[in-house]
């Protein structure tokens, strides 16, 4: 899956977890946190959403280095997992 497919899907699973956010509007090289008001377990649930619908699990280690969109499409697209 490349990574404008990874997008598409984390636009599905955004707007599951997060409906009031425009995803749209998400600028996917600045933090989120700067952009949206999305706290820690919304993020905990748009990953766990990402493990089921697309079979990526996302480390907690990880979980600092994947500040902006463009930071997780790029992680997911890189897994070898993945799929639609």
């Amino acid at each position: 899956m490349n990574k404008d497919e990874v997008i598409a899907e984390l636009a599905k699973i955004f707007y599951q977890i997060t409906p009031e956010i425009e995803f749209k509007k998400i600028n996917p090289t600045i933090p989120l946190r700067d952009q949206v008001e999305i706290d820690s377990l919304d993020f905990y649930r748009i990953l766990a959403e990402v493990k089921k619908n697309l079979n990526v699990f996302v480390p907690d280690s990880k979980f600092r280095d994947l500040k902006s969109l463009d930071d997780l499409a790029s992680f997911i697209s890189g897994q070898p997992n993945h799929h639609l």
